[in-house]
């Protein structure tokens, strides 16, 4: 069994491009779409324009993690995505409507279908290696993470490229406010938006490693978080108290056990979208690597002496449960 060690990370969202700044607020609007990356050093204008937001995000960001670990061919590439490329399916379904269901171009439905980004990379690269996309709801990130984990600690590669990518609809998101999920004028829902974050796992560790992943658990229904999250780190051999600091998706405040711990949370500031949790895994290693995050993210007042463990959690209205372990190195 390997350890496995974090050695790049890529990405891109609704406020940051590779780099967690200091100066940002919470989203405003209930749609945001994600800042958008210098391409023109990677892919051709003309190649450019036919692309849609998802496959430029997930290109950008995954050569960013590839070169950050200083490796130029990943020996597998796995992803995962709630929703897949949902410019291009619902391009790819007006197109059906509007043909009546004839003269429809193949172009078209390979592009719409959930593995895109990750052909695209692996094109991109000229990378024959394994190549898998997984799509499972809110846990989409986490099924590719946990894949990648234990590909690395079994010693089955030496390195993986890992991400997580959604994209904006416009259709797909005005279904969503409909049904109240998104906000709008009309009902108090969520504020959404888009991103791709991808990191790079390593059986070597290297200069520019940020962390080490001890374990990734994942549930689609549990009744009870807190007895969930001491369960998981207790089969890591790690207390309650051993945890430093906690970055999650869900609201924990109310969990006293878990006040306690320094608590960070994101969703307010990137907004939520099927692979938002990507970038709490994002969160946990720059805070391993650096000691630091702005104070925008605390929840409470506890403050750590220095940071070892830090526990990742990320829901979905009750369901969707993921718990990602990191310590540092």
């Amino acid at each position: 069994m390997k350890e496995v060690f974090v050695n790049g990370l890529g990405f891109v969202n609704a406020q940051f491009i590779d780099e967690i700044t200091n100066d940002f607020l919470p989203l405003e609007t209930s749609i945001t779409k994600a800042k958008s990356p210098s391409l023109k050093d990677i892919i051709s204008p003309a190649m450019s324009r036919r692309m849609a937001s998802g496959v430029k995000m997930g290109i950008y960001s995954s050569l960013k993690a590839l070169n950050e670990a200083e490796i130029q061919q990943p020996e597998a590439i796995i992803t995962g995505t709630a929703l897949g490329c949902l410019v291009d399916s619902e391009k790819f379904l007006t197109n059906i409507i509007q043909n009546k269901e004839e003269f429809l171009t193949p172009t078209a439905f390979i592009q719409s279908i959930h593995n895109t980004v990750g052909s695209q990379i692996a094109l991109h690269l000229g990378c024959k290696a394994y190549n898998f996309t997984y799509t499972n709801g809110f846990n989409s990130f986490e099924n590719a993470l946990l894949d990648g984990f234990l590909k690395v600690e079994d010693q089955e590669v030496n390195n993986v490229l890992v991400g997580g990518i959604d994209e904006i609809g416009e259709r797909t998101y005005q279904l969503l406010q409909l049904i109240g999920e998104i906000e709008s004028k009309d009902n108090q829902g969520i504020k959404y938006s888009e991103g791709a974050h991808f990191c790079v796992l390593s059986n070597e560790r290297n200069e520019n490693s940020y962390a080490k992943v001890l374990d990734v658990s994942i549930l689609n229904y549990y009744e009870d978080l807190y007895s969930e999250i001491l369960k998981f780190i207790q089969l890591n051999h790690i207390n309650l108290t051993d945890i430093d600091a906690i970055i999650s998706g869900e609201n924990l405040l109310n969990i006293n056990e878990l006040n306690k711990i320094e608590l960070f949370e994101y969703k307010e500031f990137i907004g939520e979208f099927g692979t938002s949790s990507a970038f709490g895994f994002v969160l946990g290693c720059e805070l391993l690597r650096n000691q630091t995050l702005p104070n925008q993210f605390k929840m409470n007042d506890v403050k750590a002496e220095s940071y070892k463990n830090v526990l990742l959690v990320n829901g979905y209205k009750g369901k969707d449960l993921s718990l990602v372990l990191l310590q540092s190195i």
